[in-house]
């Protein structure tokens, strides 16, 4: 007779369920990067378009100079939400890393619960391997004793 844990479908939907919050917490990492990666090229854009407006220093009319603040504030704006999305990006993989400790835990206490079933399987196992071989030993004594 082998061992078999009975509850295995739990343990298995545990160490799923597990596997899936990683996937997920990869998945948010991954958004944030794109996010971040965004908001760089936007700050580098902004960046040379401000040397450009130095370097550009001459008579500029006035429409120029509204529409270069205009792309300006667009660019921070741009920014200032790409700011938010990473704030809540960061918000939500603190949420995704602790259901990701639960479902460790979880996990966790589910293997233990199938180790301490096998390590009780095993004793069983021991016992009744020694007890066939106290009645096998007591068989032999007492074939000794008849055939004296």
């Amino acid at each position: 007779m082998t061992f078999q844990f009975p509850y295995i479908h739990i343990l298995n939907l545990k160490e799923k369920e597990k596997e899936q919050a990683l996937v997920e917490l990869g998945q948010i990492g991954r958004k944030k990067e794109v996010i971040k990666e965004e908001h760089r090229f936007l700050e580098q854009k902004r960046n040379l378009f401000l040397q450009q407006m130095e370097t550009g220093k001459g008579i500029a009319s006035i429409a120029d100079i509204q529409q270069r603040n205009e792309y300006l504030a667009y660019l921070n704006e741009k920014m200032s939400r790409l700011e938010e999305q990473i704030n809540l990006i960061d918000k939500e993989i603190a949420v995704k890393k602790l259901d990701l400790l639960d479902k460790q835990k979880d996990e966790k206490t589910w293997n233990h619960l199938r180790d301490k079933a096998f390590e009780k399987y095993v004793q069983k196992q021991k016992k009744i391997e020694q007890d066939l071989m106290d009645e096998m030993a007591a068989i032999r004594h007492f074939h000794q004793r008849l055939s004296m």
